[in-house]
């Protein structure tokens, strides 16, 4: 029983081209989303509605940070709402700007430093299968739970019609 893990990729448009190749690989993991606003907005969407419904049904929100990032509303936005769902937010120096206010304490992935970013992407990578695997199984593990209580009422039911059948 394999379920979707969603991915919610939160960034400047003007780093696009930087990130593309990490959500190209992390889409390499099967049963990986990744909601990325460029690629998954339709026309007529409300985009503030999209991006709160993606945020909400994310497993973790991976926020590409960089000066344009730290300058964009949209991406301030988007990490106050992955704060307010308490998600696992990830952020992904992208330059040498590091996370301020809300995510200051939060552990980043420094994918600006050429030698260290094979590293990291490595780091994610893990991370990410590593949590999938475990909702994985908790999916599982509640799967079996409902079956074990399913059979648990019928067989209960199935009792109370034998004693309900030795009364006549």
């Amino acid at each position: 029983m394999s379920s979707n893990f969603n991915i919610f990729a939160s960034y400047s448009t003007k780093d696009i081209e930087k990130i593309k190749p990490v959500l190209n690989n992390l889409l390499q993991i099967q049963g990986v989303q990744v909601f990325f606003a460029d690629d998954d907005l339709k026309p007529g969407d409300i985009i503030s509605r999209r991006i709160t419904q993606n945020i909400t049904a994310s497993d973790i929100f991976l926020v590409f940070y960089s000066s344009s990032a730290r300058q964009s509303s949209y991406v301030q936005q988007e990490i106050g709402v992955a704060l307010g769902q308490n998600k696992i937010i990830i952020p992904l120096l992208l330059d040498e700007t590091k996370p301020t206010g809300m995510l200051a304490n939060v552990h980043y992935l420094d994918f600006s430093d050429e030698q260290k970013r094979l590293s990291e992407f490595t780091r994610l990578y893990n991370f990410i299968v590593t949590n999938k695997q475990t909702k994985d199984r908790n999916q599982l593990l509640g799967g079996l739970a409902l079956l074990g209580i399913g059979i648990f009422a019928l067989a209960a039911s199935q009792n109370d019609d034998e004693d309900d059948n030795e009364d006549y």
